[in-house]
């Protein structure tokens, strides 16, 4: 049984020796990278406030606030979000990561929808596409319904 074990323990050894080294440049996943031409951190969405998966659509987002968000998403069970606060629904399509077996990463962004807390008003906002083209959107229900999905994701619980 030992030398099983002790053979085992040889092939791994080797496998690993004879690896060739990654390139650190594929580490880097530019696919899924925002264009800077959308100004994300000049608008303050530099906090992650939870994330998830759509396994039927193949898509991951991360839902980002500024501060004002931030704050209320950590303090507050509603969402009733204060004035000023600003949210960003990213959203990507999922790829495999060739690094790590079984696992997927960002991929192709899909759109980006902002709401925005003015007063008693709440603006909505689509960009889709790597482009992120504005997408003007004619049925009220659909824009109620992605705003109240907006505001009502709850925050990632963080040690």
């Amino acid at each position: 049984m030992r030398l099983i074990y002790l053979s085992a323990v040889t092939v791994i050894l080797f496998s690993a020796a004879c690896s060739r080294p990654v390139d650190t440049a594929q580490l880097v996943n530019n696919e899924a990278a925002l264009p800077s031409s959308f100004q994300f951190e000049a608008k303050g969405l530099t906090k992650v406030i939870t994330s998830s998966i759509n396994r039927k659509q193949a898509t991951m987002s991360t839902l980002y606030g500024n501060e004002q968000a931030f704050q209320h998403a950590l303090t507050k069970a509603d969402s009733s979000y204060p004035n000023g606060a600003v949210l960003a629904l990213v959203t990507w399509k999922q790829q495999e990561d060739q690094h790590w077996f079984g696992a997927n990463i960002p991929g192709t962004l899909q759109s980006i929808e902002l709401v925005q807390i003015n007063g008693n008003t709440t603006a909505y906002e689509q960009f889709t596409g790597t482009e992120l083209t504005p997408s003007p959107h004619t049925d009220s229900a659909l824009v109620s319904r992605r705003t109240r999905y907006i505001l009502d994701e709850k925050p990632a619980v963080t040690p």
